[in-house]
């Protein structure tokens, strides 16, 4: 089921009125999201797509790397004193016209009417994550909401410069791949055929080789805007594979059990498990709402229906780490162990994030180790590929040479 936006009306704890917008799958969800933090629901209803424009003037994005120097630069000033309204002005004022500044303007008018920072923040549902929104709503009762946003973002820049440590780390196979490519398809297409037209004209046989990239060119050169056009729609058609339910888990369980990329996933989940429940759990949030909020924030289907069945334990009275124990498919016994002892310890949330520390690091590892095999793996195909067609245009000329001794 594809995401909707709802509109709301609750009161927090203190009996204070609060309207929001929410995106979620159903009306139960929004409610169950009110209800983990303990507010009383008074309407929740469907809100049609054109009257967005009452919820903000424009929906606003800003990237990743944006996020990142809102948080840890707001962090910063409230950590050295700086009132939240003075913290958004000061940044507001020194940032060039962008999305970012435009957001920071939002907020600060919001909060100056009298809304809370996390009821300012929940009119932005694409740029803030529910993570987030609870985090700060969390600090904001608990009066320590510079704690707070200065562990959020050291847990979103921690993601964040993982995140880049991917990307950069596959530029090079990406970028050789794709040169490989072009170059077999200009070979294949216009070179090879204009080389061997002249064997063929002497009625020749050609070697098996020959033939072979003969027919691979063929067909190449034949259907090439057949090829790109079944190349785009296959990419159509898997992405909204991906997206559909069923599809998001039988691609998970499938990247899940892929040799080295399967390590990789794997480290990626449990590095954002640990250290967000980890945080928000030393932060004085609830388990259950913990939970919740980490299985909203994970993208691997087998990881959130693994989430899902802990937290519905957890609610039955078991402790995190025998919801653990049940899925040791996914969650390791390091990690399992590490949860036992912060539970006999009551420091859960400092154990959790020692872990999630750990996997960050076995993360990177696992990256360089990744990349390591991805680049002689594209060399030798690159290899393999010159050696075909070099015997492909080489045996018909020693073949020529032979005839004509």
């Amino acid at each position: 089921m594809s995401l909707q936006r709802f509109s709301y009306k609750a009161l927090d704890i203190r009996g204070k009125p609060m309207n929001g917008f929410m995106d979620a799958r159903s009306q139960e969800e929004v409610g169950s999201w009110l209800s983990d933090r303990q507010y009383f629901v008074l309407e929740i209803s469907l809100t049609p797509l054109g009257s967005l424009a009452a919820m903000t003037t424009r929906a606003l994005t800003i990237s990743q790397r944006e996020m990142n120097y809102f948080l840890m630069q707001l962090s910063s000033l409230l950590n050295a004193g700086c009132p939240l309204i003075m913290s958004l002005q000061a940044l507001h004022k020194q940032l060039p016209e962008s999305n970012l500044r435009s957001l920071l303007k939002d907020l600060k008018e919001k909060i100056e009417t009298g809304k809370s920072f996390s009821d300012a923040l929940k009119n932005h549902p694409r740029v803030f994550s529910n993570l987030f929104i609870t985090m700060v709503e969390v600090g904001e009762i608990g009066g320590i909401l510079d704690q707070i946003l200065e562990r959020y973002a050291q847990l979103y820049d921690s993601m964040f410069r993982i995140r880049a440590k991917v990307i950069k780390s596959m530029i090079y196979p990406i970028i050789l791949l794709v040169v490989t490519i072009v170059v077999a398809w200009a070979l294949l297409v216009w070179v090879f055929p204009n080389f061997v037209k002249n064997f063929e004209g002497n009625g020749q046989l050609l070697p098996g080789p020959t033939r072979f990239v003969i027919a691979i060119s063929t067909v190449l050169s034949t259907y090439t805007w057949q090829i790109a056009f079944g190349v785009i729609l296959a990419f159509v058609l898997f992405m909204a594979f991906r997206k559909s339910d069923r599809g998001g888990r039988i691609l998970s369980i499938i990247g899940l059990g892929i040799p080295f990329i399967g390590a990789l996933v794997q480290h990626i989940e449990l590095a954002l498990f640990a250290r967000t429940l980890g945080t928000l759990i030393k932060c004085g949030v609830p388990i259950l709402t913990s939970l919740g909020a980490v299985e909203r924030a994970h993208s691997n289907t087998v990881f959130k229906e693994a989430l899902a069945d802990i937290k519905g334990g957890v609610a039955r009275g078991e402790s995190l780490s025998q919801g653990l124990g049940k899925h040791r498919n996914i969650f390791p016994d390091s990690l399992i162990l590490m949860a036992d002892v912060g539970e006999r310890s009551g420091n859960t949330g400092g154990m959790l994030e020692k872990a999630g520390q750990m996997y960050e690091r076995d993360l990177e590892t696992t990256i360089d180790a990744v990349v390591t095999l991805i680049q002689p793996l594209l060399v030798i195909f690159m290899g393999i590929f010159v050696v075909i067609l070099a015997l492909a245009m080489y045996l018909p000329l020693f073949d020529l040479i032979k005839m004509v001794k």
